[in-house]
């Protein structure tokens, strides 16, 4: 009988096994074909004058030690969540430029990124094709000031949801999932660049719901998917980089902690990844990875959920301050909570709000949270509120839409240096079914 591996090996052994299998994803269902570069359907046209928009991850499970925390682990969440909200209108001060994305649109599902370069913002969102299960995944560039800087033009297609965009290294990367896995484009400004489109048949269609993507420092994407003959770990990998000669897929590290993850969220910094997941219990996780691929020891952040609503989903996000923000809903409320360089609790949690629809941006030390809700007058408002490092939120926030159409699709967030964009999808007009799509930009600072 063959020795059985030592348990520190073990790791190491899943890492390679997750390389073999990115590798021989790579060699054969990654080759590149070219996206169709001509405009979207004139549904999809934008306006002339685009307004900026944002774009829009789950938790770790504790290798046998809950974390013993400020508040204690088991402790309700603090505070009863931002206070009062002021219409965005009223504001001079954010100078908010606002423009439509795209009209008569039939599909929900908008995105964007951030470019803190040259302060612009790309947004991604689905085109209905007549008598076609497909949809266009239209593309489109704005500066900070809402104005459109890249026309509007198709990159591919797809008939499933998830549609996403990120910047890393100076270069946009929209992904979703198809049929045939993970697949990604690189589309550039300039119409007459081909987007060349990859596959990563190893994370396929039917784990679509449990794939977290963000971007890394070192200019690529990084994901966390399950992982395993049972999938009962997560396999961490970087992907789509934008350095042409820098691997198309590398892996990074599979972890050991988890107990059957689902709905993952990864974030990423100069030193490593935080890892987050969902157990079956509904109790909420994180570890970290070092930029080698060693595995720390992994923190419950939540308990189980039995006694709470159930828990949505959890996003991650990277701070300056070393360490990142847990962010999470059990049922209408949202919660935050702050963890440090080792993906341990550091704080208690936090209620943001109460609401639906959420996403959040990295905003120095803390982030920027926007979410579907009540301001105080009308049900499916688009709020926006800022995070401290410790997760609490601003007592004050801001109505970002205009109050008169109540918005049902979940908005988008990014920030592209001084300017946070938010995007959103609205009914045109009472009585029509077809939306708009709404971007709106201001400045980070006026933001309470």
């Amino acid at each position: 009988m063959l020795p059985r591996p030592s348990p520190d090996r073990m790791p190491r052994l899943a890492a390679a096994a997750l390389s073999l299998l990115l590798a021989a994803c790579d060699r054969g269902s990654s080759q590149p074909a070219v996206a169709g570069s001509g405009a979207p359907a004139a549904s999809g046209a934008p306006a002339a004058s685009g307004a900026p928009a944002a774009s829009g991850a789950p938790a770790a499970s504790a290798g046998g030690s809950a974390s013993a925390v400020p508040g204690g682990e088991q402790a309700a969440p603090r505070g009863a969540g931002v206070a009062a909200f002021t219409p965005l209108a009223e504001v001079a001060a954010c100078k908010a430029k606002t423009g439509e994305l795209a009209s008569y649109l039939q599909r929900s599902g908008i995105g964007l990124a951030g470019r803190a370069g040259d302060g612009t913002f790309a947004a991604v969102w689905l085109v209905e094709l007549q008598n076609n299960p497909d949809a266009q995944i239209a593309f489109a560039g704005f500066d900070g000031e809402a104005r459109q800087v890249a026309r509007a033009r198709s990159i591919a297609s797809t008939r499933e949801e998830g549609l996403r965009i990120l910047e890393s290294g100076g270069q946009w990367a929209v992904t979703w999932v198809g049929a045939e896995g993970l697949t990604y484009a690189q589309p550039r400004w300039e119409t007459g660049l081909p987007s060349g489109i990859q596959r990563l048949a190893a994370v396929g269609k039917e784990i679509s719901e449990n794939v977290a993507i963000s971007a890394s420092p070192g200019g690529s994407l990084v994901a966390a998917a399950p992982f395993g003959p049972a999938r009962d770990q997560l396999g961490v990998f970087l992907f789509a980089p934008s350095n042409p000669s820098m691997p198309a897929v590398k892996a990074v590290g599979v972890t050991h902690h988890a107990k059957l993850p689902r709905h993952p969220a990864v974030a990423a910094d100069a030193g490593g990844y935080f890892i987050g997941w969902a157990e079956e219990d509904g109790s909420l996780h994180a570890s970290r990875f070092d930029l080698t691929g060693k595995e720390g020891d992994a923190h419950r952040i939540a308990p189980a959920a039995a006694a709470v609503p159930e828990r949505d989903r959890l996003a991650l996000i990277a701070t300056e301050g070393a360490g990142a923000l847990a962010v999470w809903s059990e049922g209408e409320t949202l919660i935050a909570r702050a963890l440090d360089a080792t993906a341990r609790p550091s704080a208690a949690s936090w209620i943001i709000g109460k609401g639906r629809g959420w996403a959040i941006a990295p905003s120095g030390k803390g982030a920027l949270v926007v979410w579907l809700g009540n301001d105080g007058k009308a049900d499916g408002q688009v709020l926006l509120a800022r995070l401290s490092a410790d997760g609490a939120p601003s007592e004050k926030a801001l109505r970002v839409s205009d109050g008169a159409i109540a918005v049902k699709d979940p908005p988008a967030i990014a920030v592209a240096g001084g300017r946070v964009g938010v995007a959103w999808t609205e009914v045109m007009s009472a009585g029509v079914s077809t939306k708009r799509a709404v971007l709106r930009a201001l400045d980070v600072t006026c933001v309470p």
